[in-house]
């Protein structure tokens, strides 16, 4: 038997609060040799403007096996459907048996925010207290949760290029969340009012010019996640402090570091510092008060392995889900 767990079951026993503690623990395990993880697979499927990936992993410490199955499909919204969907198959390690199936969508978003909650907690000034938000999507709405959780944050800035979208973000966070949410005019304002800038956008090509960032400021960079996409500009990441999720992960996957790099503008020592480092202290977070200081996660399988398992004992607990013969 399998446990079924639909994105409504996966909402109800997801809490971010609880996820950004298991992805922090996931990404500390990664960097610390417990995780056996490969580079994602990744199928283009160029006629339909999508790729589909394939993510497993296991956590020794935590011992916890599953495998994301993902589809991005930039176009989906002109017709009525998400541009991310995905399943987490979890398996039981030591057998190998399927013992649930979980929604992979809300998942997703909850997940990729944590991994960044986790990189603000360690890299973001204290006083940090502006949150900027690129892109009113369901990353938008994630991030605003997740940031809120690890920074004092008492005000919220955010720009979409369609303005009724940024509305109706507006309207449907302010509701949720009880935070002050302001509709800025473009980019620009938003990352030089904030001192915490999240970018959540499918941009190709940059969004941002070094010159618009305070000093101080801290970018979370999770919207481009392939070698030809970048949202930040070469100028921002060759002056920045950097940590990302996985060094072999963003060394294939990450145009914000790879186009800067084949420029010449970066070395790969630009990017040799994972956040799972930085939490067990064996690296340096943020050094000083002025610095820019980057988290650039490509989103990295450990952290879906640790949020399924999260949410599979929690169903089991709970008595919630269905039950299939497979």
């Amino acid at each position: 038997m399998a446990l079924i767990l639909n994105r409504e079951n996966v909402r109800e026993l997801l809490d971010m609060r609880d996820a950004i503690d298991a992805v922090e623990r996931a990404l500390v395990e990664f960097s610390a040799g417990q995780a056996h993880m490969p580079v994602r697979v990744t199928t283009r499927i160029e006629k339909h403007s999508g790729i589909a990936l394939g993510m497993p992993a296991f956590l020794a410490e935590t011992n916890a096996l599953a495998t994301k199955i993902v589809t991005v499909y930039k176009d989906n919204p002109k017709r009525g459907l998400p541009t991310i969907m995905a399943v987490v198959v979890v398996n039981d390690p030591e057998t190998g048996k399927v013992v649930a199936i979980v929604d992979g969508g809300y998942l997703t978003a909850v997940r990729t925010a944590a991994a960044s909650a986790v990189g603000t907690k360690y890299l973001a000034n204290p006083g940090a207290r502006v949150l900027g938000i690129l892109g009113a999507g369901v990353q938008g709405e994630s991030h605003l949760w997740a940031i809120s959780e690890v920074a004092p944050i008492e005000r919220v800035v955010l720009y979409n290029r369609s303005r009724d979208k940024a509305e109706a973000f507006k309207a449907a966070m302010e509701a949720r969340h009880g935070k002050r949410i302001e509709i800025a005019s473009s980019e620009e304002a938003v990352c030089r009012a904030s001192d915490i800038v999240v970018l959540a956008t499918t941009a190709a090509n940059p969004i941002t010019r070094h010159e618009w960032f305070r000093p101080g400021t801290h970018i979370n960079a999770v919207g481009s996640h392939s070698p030809g996409a970048r949202e930040l500009d070469s100028d921002t990441v060759a002056d920045a402090r950097i940590v990302v999720d996985s060094r072999e992960a963003n060394k294939v996957e990450c145009g914000d570091l790879l186009i800067p790099l084949r420029e010449g503008r970066i070395t790969e020592e630009h990017f040799t510092d994972e956040i799972g480092e930085v939490a067990r202290g064996l690296k340096p977070g943020r050094r000083t008060n002025d610095e820019i200081t980057i988290y650039k996660a490509v989103g990295i399988a450990v952290e879906d392995v640790a949020t399924a398992n999260l949410v599979y004992r929690r169903a089991l607990e709970r008595g919630i889900g269905t039950q299939v013969d497979l």
